[in-house]
């Protein structure tokens, strides 16, 4: 069988641990996906769409920008289809994708680390402009910081295979990047389920969209005050994207968004303010789920804590990647 013909279809596994009032857990194995992760079911549409249109000639070379994840996904759809992929990835990150992407056949650009992804549209403005001949994908956004229409449909079927495989989604669990994986799959289970989402303590982008002003009255900093999280792939303040304000403001799609919090970034909120974030908030870093990576464990803190709160539901979250794409 074709890799390719095995992206999509992940996976719906129970959680074997022990959740309270009567709730299941069930986890989505994005990671299951030939290049581990969802970002498959983006680029495999992403291409296609590209070729359709006559954006890529054959061995063509083509860009992204990314975190750590969808570079991956994007260098091994790309090289298979016989394109040159290049990544742009900022500075002082897991290593441990950084290799990822390499193997998966991208060249790899550094963008500065104090900058992180807030670099990448002037890196991306400069680039393009000296290198013409090279095509950009760009999955967070369309032209002009519109939609991505076809990222955000190829997300959407997660939501369409949740439906088949569950007799209720009764709460969706998703974190919060650049509103991809947020957005397309609550387009399909919106308003039968309730759509919940989750971010680092240190980002609350999404809150404080959700929350305006609430984040600084209850801890007395502002989002992105604290720095660099250790969730990469998630939210981080300064940068605006159009998946995320689609589905917090436009579309009005998600119900709620938690916050999540570790040991590292406790200790630097009590050095900042001195005061200890609050217990009440879900620690990522408590969560023991081998073989999957921290974003699925903060899922998970964030779905047993929302566990406590309700009785006899379907709680699904999704299962990024796994542990092999983080340093530790």
């Amino acid at each position: 069988m074709n890799i390719l013909d095995q992206i999509g279809d992940t996976p719906l596994i129970r959680f074997s641990g022990e959740v309270p009032n009567n709730n299941r857990i069930w986890l989505k194995l994005e990671c299951d996906n030939p290049f581990g992760s969802h970002y498959d079911r983006v680029y495999l549409r992403l291409f296609k769409h590209f070729e359709e249109q006559g954006l890529l000639r054959p061995g063509a070379t083509v860009l992204e920008t990314t975190s750590g994840s969808a570079g991956v996904s994007f260098a091994g759809i790309g090289t298979l289809l016989g394109y040159k992929c290049l990544v742009a990835i900022p500075e002082g990150g897991e290593k441990a994708r950084e290799e990822a992407i390499r193997r998966a056949g991208a060249e790899l650009i550094f963008t500065p680390a104090e900058s992180y992804v807030n670099g990448f549209p002037r890196f991306a403005a400069r680039f393009l402009a000296k290198n013409r001949e090279v095509v950009f994908l760009n999955h967070s956004m369309g032209p002009n910081g519109s939609e991505n229409g076809v990222a955000v449909e190829a997300l959407g079927t997660i939501g369409e295979e949740l439906r088949s495989q569950l007799d209720s989604v009764d709460c969706f669990i998703a974190a919060v990047g650049n509103g991809s994986s947020v957005l397309g799959p609550a387009r399909m289970l919106y308003p039968r389920t309730s759509i919940v989402t989750f971010e680092s303590f240190q980002s609350a982008t999404a809150y404080d969209l959700l929350y305006p002003g609430e984040y600084e009255r209850l801890y007395g900093i502002a989002p992105g005050s604290l720095p660099r999280h250790q969730l990469p792939g998630t939210s981080f303040p300064g940068i605006d994207f159009p998946h995320i304000r689609l589905a917090f403001k436009d579309e009005q799609l998600v119900e709620r968004t938690v916050l999540v919090s570790d040991e590292r970034t406790n200790d630097q909120y009590l050095a900042l303010t001195g005061n200890l974030v609050p217990a009440s908030l879900p620690r990522w870093d408590t969560v023991r789920l081998p073989p999957y990576g921290r974003t699925t464990r903060a899922g998970l803190a964030v779905a047993l804590h929302l566990a406590e709160q309700m009785e006899n539901k379907n709680i699904v979250l999704l299962a990024y990647d796994k542990e092999d794409r983080y340093d530790t």
